[in-house]
């Protein structure tokens, strides 16, 4: 019983001092959130600038206008396609005909402008840079559903 009685004097606790160690703890680690917080919301202002300027000169930089020339309002002609580019031996769209796409798209601008009583025609013809198959589509879809009103 000695023993436990000397353990108990020699741990003589000053709970000022524990007190103090355990303020101290807490206004370190929350004085230095509030200098990660600074750090990180002057970063994101300096990029912001950054960004700001490079996008600045490319709204500046326009290109010079092209030159068209003067449609008259109602053409004789019947509408023609452009010539249609070569697709990638790899390309997604190898199945397709893209000549019955084409014709079916120019047809359909035909009839709209036989009931417009005007005529037009196909500019140019550009595949999409990221199109999604029909099944990427459907499956998106089918994970966003759960997400939409």
């Amino acid at each position: 019983m000695n023993g436990v009685k000397s353990m108990l004097a020699a741990a003589d606790i000053e709970w000022g001092l524990v007190g103090s160690t355990v303020i101290t703890g807490i206004v370190v680690v929350f004085l230095i959130l509030a200098i990660l917080v600074l750090f990180l919301w002057l970063f994101g202002k300096v990029f912001a600038a950054i960004n700001a300027r490079e996008k600045k000169p490319k709204a500046d930089k326009k290109a010079p206008p092209q030159k068209q020339s003067p449609v008259p309002a109602q053409r004789t002609a019947a509408p023609t396609a452009a010539p249609i580019p070569e697709p990638a031996a790899e390309d997604e769209y190898e199945d397709e005909d893209d000549d019955e796409i084409i014709a079916v798209i120019a047809a359909a601008i035909a009839a709209y402008g036989e009931a417009e009583g005007k005529q037009y025609r196909i500019a140019s013809i550009k595949r999409p840079k990221q199109a999604r198959s029909g099944w990427s589509a459907a499956g998106l879809a089918d994970n966003m559903r759960g997400f939409q009103n």
